[in-house]
């Protein structure tokens, strides 16, 4: 887990640090004559969140079956940190399509997904407190890259900051991809809160509990539609906060740094609420969990529309990180539930496939908004209402209760009745 935390701390600042790089860089190659919209340097975004789908569904299908997982966090290391060095290269927006778009998008997948499935195979108790560990990883590094990288950028510039993070993750996915194993059973374990029942053969009622779906099985049901529509949604309205965060503050006379500072304690507070989150995920379930924080972040969208003076804007950022923090483990606890833990890591990377369109152009349709009307304030609206819609399907969805292998000698001398195989 301390491996896992800290690779993830250097991965997601690929993700969550971008919205400070934006108007930089737009600014340089504005002088310069060369048309670099908000919205066009955006779509750099929406294409990298394409790229981690299209690699992070051959990810997790490696991971499962073939390669060990710490292989293929090691290449999306070297990826990562070869896209973030070309990135400080650039000279028009196709090289930066390629670079931090293509190279990185291929590098934040191949860490992420092997990572994001192994996890569950660990952890039968305590799950969501692993994989709010694991998030609130992501979270640490966004409060502590926000500030590093506005400074950087102010001092040396945009492309001297890529530079420098592009080293970091170099020195830090690298070693520690070495501890990551895939299952307990490497190590001669069996997963947290698991007994093994007597001759280690697991009863039928072992079965009926623990059955994990194939991708055929879960590609035919309507719930993995479902499920992938509504997180689309929900990251889709998160993303387009976030990603213009600075951009945004900064239009209404909010200082850069200050602004910087703001998405440093959100994605702060969205560590704390990734532990939270995994805790109360394990205490309430992920259904009231995922109520609680989507109602938060939508109402904190709608207030972020107001946003004029800095005391507003950290009013904005706190909740907004938090409930951002809280729904993250969620989403791979409600795919557990939905569909086992076996095959997480080729299931939740076909499931990227239909997510990812959300994430990918809602930072895009918010740039696309400004650039056409002068303000994020109609792009807010949308994402407020995004998280409600996503929260609706969600609550359409029928979740079982977490996998167990059970051993009591009373459950196992039971019969199981044919009619009721969950009783």
């Amino acid at each position: 887990m301390a491996a896992a935390a800290l690779i993830y701390f250097v991965e997601a600042s690929v993700v969550t640090t971008f919205g400070i790089y934006i108007k930089p860089i737009a600014a340089e190659f504005y002088q310069n004559d060369i048309p670099f919209t908000r919205s066009g340097l955006t779509l750099a975004f929406s294409f990298f969140m394409l790229a981690t789908t299209a690699f992070g569904f051959a990810a997790g299908y490696l991971t499962d079956r073939h390669i060990k997982p710490n292989w293929i966090i090691l290449l999306g290391g070297i990826l990562i940190g070869l896209g973030l060095y070309l990135s400080s290269h650039i000279h028009s927006l196709g090289q930066f399509y390629l670079s931090y778009s293509l190279c990185a998008g291929a590098g934040f997948a191949c860490v992420y997904i092997p990572l994001v499935s192994c996890i569950p195979k660990w952890f039968k108790s305590r799950q969501g407190l692993a994989l709010g560990i694991f998030y609130a990883g992501g979270g640490i590094g966004g409060l502590i890259f926000s500030p590093l990288i506005e400074r950087w950028i102010a001092t040396d510039g945009w492309r001297h900051a890529f530079v420098i993070v592009a080293i970091i993750a170099l020195c830090l996915i690298i070693p520690a991809s070495f501890l990551i194993k895939r299952d307990p059973s490497e190590k001669g374990l069996l997963p947290l809160g698991v007994t093994a029942p007597p001759e280690n053969k697991p009863s039928a009622k072992t079965q009926a509990m623990g059955k994990s779906l194939t991708i055929a099985e879960a590609f035919k049901g309507k719930a993995l539609w479902i499920y992938s529509l509504a997180f689309s949604l929900i990251l889709a309205g998160i993303l387009m906060a976030q990603v213009n965060l600075v951009p945004n503050a900064t239009d209404v006379g909010i200082a850069s740094a200050t602004a910087s500072l703001a998405l440093g304690l959100a994605n702060g507070f969205n560590a704390a609420g990734r532990l939270t989150g995994g805790y109360f995920a394990d205490r309430i379930g992920p259904r009231k969990s995922t109520i609680f924080c989507l109602l938060l972040g939508a109402a904190t969208l709608f207030w972020f529309i107001f946003v004029g003076q800095p005391w507003m804007l950290f009013l904005f950022a706190i909740p907004f990180g938090f409930a951002y923090g809280f729904s993250l483990p969620q989403q791979p606890r409600i795919a557990a539930q939905l569909f086992g833990a076996k095959n997480m890591g080729a299931i939740m990377g076909f499931s990227g496939i239909l997510t990812v369109w959300g994430p990918a152009f809602g930072p895009f349709l918010g740039s696309y908004i400004y650039d056409h009307t002068g303000n994020y304030k109609l792009a807010l609206i949308i994402g407020g209402a995004a998280l409600l819609i996503g929260l609706g399907l969600i609550l359409t969805l029928k979740l079982r209760g977490p996998l167990r292998i059970v051993a009591q000698t009373e459950l196992l001398e039971k019969p199981l009745d044919a009619a009721n195989p969950t009783e």
